[in-house]
């Protein structure tokens, strides 16, 4: 996701696309799971991508990987597929017009490669990731996406063949389906969702064979957004704009009605698309307490959260499986321990602080088999 970023300002266009962090306000429905055996411990030796049928990826940053160790050996082990939680923002490569920085971008994909993983691209528009230089511009709506327009080509072009899939977009709806008004699109293109459109036109015309997407969050409670998505994605179809898949980032938290869950992701999945769980993490301090205590009752309801989920996915159709993505690899480097995101004693991923599996990996494990 995205760390907490400095108010931006307000700019002539929608978009959106995290590392994904920005602060996400999922709704806390009430407590109630779909009933579940309990989750067994401890964690069997097989892996997630040997139990999977899909890919298994995560968020990831440069710098850790070269750093330690430890996190180098479990994203080998466990994941076959990587996103960029903030390297590949445009607000990390484009830093200044006509002027790109793909240093970090040409590790990830070195490391990709060599690993034999997939690449999903995070994301091409984001409204939280316009670079200071292009906001302070003062483009007009033609110059505006005519800038984009080259971004995008640079961007995609580059890494043509190379990267699996894209999210062309993030985050440009609101929950009850309206656009943001932090994009700004609305006054400024007469038709915002058609400049979207042409943004996915633009990302094919660079790579052909890439898969795109659009991603936002709270997805699967919010029908309104649920809705906007998938009429926007319907238009592109009929208009001839190339939309493949639909990304839900599943940042909820150990209290959300897994029912309610089931309801929305059934919903979402019979727009026919390709589903990508994007962004999933699942917070257990979701009152934000600085006492709070990561307790055995937590912790079980942490893995049935998982694993009802990697069940949820795993009964998709066969031609609708993109993959799910963990945002972060472990819960020593979680955005949610930022306290405008969430809080320092915030334990939402599989493995701990020391990188040893948690009751939360055996959850996800057996819904993954």
């Amino acid at each position: 996701m995205i760390k907490n970023m400095r108010k931006i300002i307000l700019i002539p266009l929608i978009i959106l696309i995290s590392l994904s962090g920005c602060k996400k306000k999922s709704p806390e429905s009430n407590p109630v799971f779909a009933p579940l055996p309990p989750v067994v411990s401890p964690v069997p030796d097989q892996k997630l991508i040997e139990a999977a049928s899909f890919k298994i990826g995560t968020a990831i940053s440069s710098n850790r990987m070269k750093a330690e160790p430890a996190y180098d050996n479990v994203l080998k082990s466990e994941f076959n597929q990587i996103t960029a939680e903030y390297e590949m923002k445009m607000n990390y490569i484009w830093t200044a017009d006509n002027a790109y920085n793909f240093e970090n971008v040409d590790y990830l994909m070195s490391y990709a490669q060599q690993n034999k993983m997939e690449v999903h691209g995070h994301a091409l528009l984001w409204y939280r990731s316009f670079p200071d230089w292009f906001k302070s511009a003062g483009y007009d709506s033609v110059m505006f996406e005519s800038k984009v327009k080259d971004y995008i080509t640079t961007v995609v072009g580059r890494y043509r063949g190379k990267i699996r899939s894209w999210d062309v977009a993030n985050e440009i709806f609101n929950d009850d389906g309206s656009l943001r008004i932090e994009s700004q699109i609305q006054g400024t293109f007469k038709d915002p969702v058609g400049f979207v459109g042409r943004c996915f036109k633009y990302a094919r015309e660079a790579d052909p064979a890439v898969k795109l997407f659009y991603n936002d969050y709270n997805v699967v409670l919010a029908s309104g957004k649920r809705n906007a998505m998938k009429n926007m994605a319907l238009r592109f179809k009929k208009e001839g704009f190339p939309i493949d898949g639909l990304g839900e980032q599943y940042h909820y938290g150990i209290r959300t009605n897994q029912s309610n869950i089931t309801t929305g992701f059934n919903d979402l999945a019979s727009s026919g698309f390709l589903i990508h769980i994007s962004e999933i993490d699942s917070r257990v301090n979701v009152d934000r307490l600085d006492t709070y205590v990561f307790t055995d009752a937590d912790k079980q309801k942490q893995a049935d959260f998982y694993k009802n989920i990697a069940k949820l996915y795993s009964a998709l159709p066969a031609n609708q499986k993109f993959g799910i993505t963990l945002w972060g690899l472990t819960d020593k480097y979680t955005w949610l321990r930022d306290r405008a995101n969430g809080n320092p004693k915030e334990y939402p991923l599989l493995f701990d602080d020391n990188y040893d599996k948690k009751l939360a990996y055996s959850g996800f494990l057996e819904g993954l088999k």
